[in-house]
């Protein structure tokens, strides 16, 4: 009887860590690609700052860029779904989503490179690899 009540107290407890597993990874946040991280800090700005106008244009950036092809189903759902709370004037649960949000993209894998778009610092330019290896063989001559 002992090794029975063991056996199904580890399959119960194998069931419960599968199901937190699987409501973790179902309610945590989708990788973001580089080129559309601002948009959440620019959301972040606009929830902290509680500021309905620059939340409709975070709303119609991330729309277009989704359009564009440029933002994928599931990140363009969860600005939606933040968007949303804000709308309903929910700000503090939007503010602390969008944290979460944000949070989630730390050292997350994604299918994209950053462009020179994503990486813009304004006071020098990037180049391709190519134009690079190009430049560091002509000066080596």
């Amino acid at each position: 009887m002992s090794s029975e009540v063991r056996k199904w107290g580890v399959v119960a407890a194998a069931v419960v860590a599968a199901a937190v597993g699987l409501f973790r990874w179902w309610t945590y946040p989708p990788a973001v690609e580089f080129d559309n991280l601002k948009y959440i800090q620019l959301l972040s700005t606009a929830l902290s700052s509680r500021n309905s106008e620059w939340v409709d244009k975070v709303a119609l950036a991330v729309t277009q860029r989704h359009a564009e092809g440029q933002m994928s189903d599931s990140e363009l759902g969860h600005f939606e779904w933040l968007i949303a709370l804000a709308r309903r004037g929910e700000w503090e649960q939007a503010d602390r989503v969008c944290f979460r949000f944000a949070e989630a993209q730390l050292s997350r894998r994604r299918s994209r490179p950053p462009t020179a778009e994503a990486h813009d610092h304004g006071d020098h330019q990037h180049h391709s690899a190519e134009a690079t290896a190009s430049t560091a063989l002509v000066r080596s001559r």
